[in-house]
């Protein structure tokens, strides 16, 4: 390691969200103070609301970041790639800027960092809509959960390895591994899984935060379609980093169909499909794991079945899940 690298990275890629941007900052501020061992990052995707200004306006307060705006809008994708490779940390937290990390937060994760086991450690987020209000946290949890296995790890966070804020990744340990040119996936709205991907499949140590660390804000998306982006790119990234039948592989698809599907389905039917791209999921999601059994139980009822019966066939796989993670997942395995 470096002797005057950074710990930590804080790498904030941001676009056209200077309120939420305003939002993640004043929260992370009095977590930085006297706080050498963090590097803070924002680039800047050339929005045109006042995202410079209110970069500007915690500089004067004595915030210290390093600021980088793009020429051009190069897209969400390559944007993810610029703050990792930014990043002059040992570990790389690239984190959402619609997302908040909890007061106390940020005291969690360096303490598990400073050990320097790991290599991935995956962060447990809480939902929140509109504006964050830190008096409602809630009391986190100071476990970690050691996985012995890569596809232990896969099992545990799944879906939750493409969340943006939810991946802290060792980049020391990549730079040492052999890995695709994080570009390959640029256009897929999955660029941020690139080094966890890389790291996954290179037999690294991973941990997972058990506390609710992150603030996810919800409801902040939809220029995407969810079936495209979970289902058929995820699947074509897992299949091209680790092998659709290899136990990583299989461990993160499984637990995708079974459980991460069913609850996205019923949400979108429940919005009237208005938040995301409109796309045919039946034929989609059929097409792509339709000689998986675990499809025809947990997600084919929930595509073809009335809304109310969908509910509450996924309520009951959600139960089915909790019981299979206390057996170790031997239905997603």
């Amino acid at each position: 390691m470096q002797p005057d690298r950074p710990l930590l990275t804080i790498a904030i890629p941001t676009y056209n969200r200077s309120a939420c941007l305003t939002q993640l900052l004043e929260a992370l501020g009095p977590q930085l103070v006297g706080e050498s061992r963090v590097e803070l990052i924002v680039s800047d995707n050339a929005s045109p609301d006042d995202t410079s200004a209110v970069i500007a306006s915690f500089r004067d307060k004595g915030f210290a970041l390093n600021y980088s705006r793009n020429e051009t809008n190069i897209g969400a994708d390559a944007n993810f790639i610029r703050c990792f490779e930014l990043a002059q940390g040992e570990y790389v937290w690239v984190f959402g800027d619609d997302d908040i990390i909890v007061p106390g937060g940020l005291n969690e994760v360096l303490r598990c960092l400073e050990t320097r086991r790991f290599d991935l450690i995956y962060i447990h987020a809480k939902g929140f809509r509109d504006r964050y209000d830190a008096s409602n946290a809630e009391k986190f949890s100071h476990k970690t959960k050691i996985f012995a296995r890569p596809e232990d790890f896969a099992l545990h966070a799944y879906t939750g390895l493409t969340f943006i804020s939810g991946n802290i990744a060792r980049k020391a340990a990549l730079e040492n591994l052999p890995h695709p040119e994080f570009s390959e996936l640029i256009g897929t709205n999955l660029a941020q899984v690139s080094w966890t991907f890389s790291l996954l499949r290179g037999k690294p140590q991973c941990a997972s935060l058990m506390g609710n660390l992150v603030a996810s804000r919800m409801d902040n998306s939809g220029d995407h379609g969810t079936c495209r982006v979970f289902g058929t790119n995820l699947q074509g990234i897992v299949k091209d980093f680790f092998g659709l039948d290899s136990p990583v592989g299989r461990a993160i698809l499984n637990r995708t169909i079974q459980s991460w599907f069913p609850w996205a389905i019923v949400l979108s039917r429940r919005s009237g499909r208005k938040k995301h791209v409109p796309e045919d999921a039946a034929l989609i999601l059929k097409d792509l794991y339709g000689n998986n059994p675990r499809y025809w139980f947990f997600l084919h009822p929930v595509l073809r079945l009335p809304l109310s019966l969908a509910t509450f066939w996924m309520l009951t796989g959600k139960v089915i899940n909790r019981v299979d993670r206390l057996l170790g997942y031997p239905i997603a395995r």
